[in-house]
């Protein structure tokens, strides 16, 4: 069973972020997840090292949190042949 394609709007300029790694995911109760993700980059005030920057903070239902991996899991799975859109057909999320 596949769900339905739902159809997008972006009323704003919704920019990219890019990330490194994942932090943390906090159980924040009622079926809500904190996910806190960083990028890796050389330190602004020590010379030679690296940090962890937080770029994002984000928060999702448990059901949200399932279908995302699933579908990281897919694009994974698919590798880096077709991607449009994470490796779905299209270029279309499923």
């Amino acid at each position: 069973m596949t769900d339905p394609i739902i159809d997008l709007v972006e009323t704003a300029i919704i920019p990219d972020v890019f990330i490194s790694g994942m932090a943390d995911m906090e159980n924040l109760g009622d079926g809500n997840f904190r996910c806190i993700f960083y990028s890796r980059q050389r330190a602004i005030y020590e010379r030679g090292k690296f940090e962890h920057v937080i770029v994002c903070r984000l928060v999702m239902s448990a059901g949200a949190a399932h279908a995302m991996l699933k579908q990281i899991a897919h694009a994974v799975e698919r590798g880096s042949d077709n991607t449009d859109s994470i490796g779905f057909p299209g270029g279309a999320l499923q």
